[in-house]
């Protein structure tokens, strides 16, 4: 079975907002942040049905915080936001692209089913994964009742989207 099947998630962008106040550093709300997502994956013509971010973002550099996004039924995303720098009252961040382990999972289960035409099972991913081009994540399966060792492979990343391979190991 080896070929390539992809599917869409989210990539990379950088953003600046005007903070609010919680404690001594700026702090950009859940609110601005899911605002910014929908607006900026409507402008690459992928609007969210949703997005709920976890909490607010400290406007402290390191901090990060993960936002659940629902782009179709198939297809949910969970982007890592992170402070760059933060300026008086203003926090930059960017947001990487990434799925959770059980989003890889529904992905991948999709993605051989519609390649091969039959639905595998037990579908387990070593763990998330985070859109940055060439990282890798290992998943295994059984297809036919047989065993199916993949490695899902980031091609690339654009904007708010990425795209990766799911290959026989």
């Amino acid at each position: 079975m080896r070929g390539l099947m992809t599917a869409v998630g989210a990539a990379a962008l950088v953003c600046a907002a005007a903070a609010g106040c919680g404690s001594d550093a700026p702090t950009v709300a859940r609110a601005d942040l899911e605002k910014d997502i929908t607006t900026r994956l409507s402008g690459a013509g992928k609007p969210p049905q949703s997005v709920a971010c976890r909490a607010d973002l400290e406007g402290v550099v390191g901090n990060t915080t993960t936002c659940e996004v629902v782009i179709s039924e198939t297809n949910a995303i969970e982007p890592v936001v992170a402070v760059t720098e933060v300026k008086d009252t203003t926090v930059s961040y960017e947001m990487t692209p990434a799925l959770s382990q059980a989003q890889l999972e529904k992905s991948v289960a999709e993605l051989v089913s519609g390649s091969v035409g039959e639905d595998p099972t037990g579908v387990t991913c070593s763990g998330g994964l985070k859109g940055e081009q060439g990282t890798t994540v290992d998943c295994s399966m059984q297809l036919d009742g047989e065993p199916l060792d993949t490695v899902v492979t980031v091609t690339t990343v654009d904007g708010l989207l990425m795209n990766f391979e799911v290959n026989q190991a």
